[in-house]
């Protein structure tokens, strides 16, 4: 399967992402009507775009490094029980879930569980990537807000004009 890729670009334009970890902690961003992309979780905000767009180009090029074969049971590649599910809604309503599993021997990629139909073994550095949103969800840069209130000097001795005796 050479340079085959997981998602395929007929699936349409990215809409919703949702990772979800075996602790139930989740990282979900939404585009919403005007193009902007949103975290609903963990906590709502504005994403970061150049990050948002870092994970659209992860998704893409996802790259499935083999196949595997009926051989390998789901409970060793830890797919019956996934480390991970990835949820991705394309326009069109098109859904595609990713269940990751465990690392390869060869620490090389992860066994992957495409649509609950074929297992694959795809790159690691992509669902590195991905995996990060978990730890660092992408929120926007926030502008500090510029303070109105005014410092006004304590009544007390300020300590460096303060003879000593």
């Amino acid at each position: 399967v050479a340079d085959s890729f997981l998602v395929n670009e007929q699936s349409g334009s990215l809409q919703n992402l949702r990772i979800v970890d075996k602790q139930n902690i989740v990282v979900e961003l939404q585009l919403d009507s005007s193009g902007t992309w949103y975290l609903v979780q963990p906590a709502p905000g504005i994403a970061d775009l150049s990050q948002v767009g870092a994970a659209e180009t992860q998704i893409n090029a996802l790259r499935i490094v083999s196949t595997l074969s009926d051989q390998l049971s789901l409970s060793e590649a830890r797919l019956d029980n996934p480390d991970y599910n990835i949820t991705l809604v394309f326009s069109g309503n098109i859904q595609h879930l990713i269940k990751v599993g465990a690392m390869t021997p060869s620490n090389s990629g992860y066994y992957v569980r495409y649509d609950d139909g074929k297992n694959y073994v795809i790159s690691q550095a992509g669902v590195d990537a991905l995996l990060k949103l978990l730890t660092a969800p992408p929120y926007a840069a926030t502008q500090t807000p510029i303070s109105t209130a005014t410092e006004t000097q304590s009544p007390t001795a300020d300590l460096a004009t303060t003879p000593t005796p």
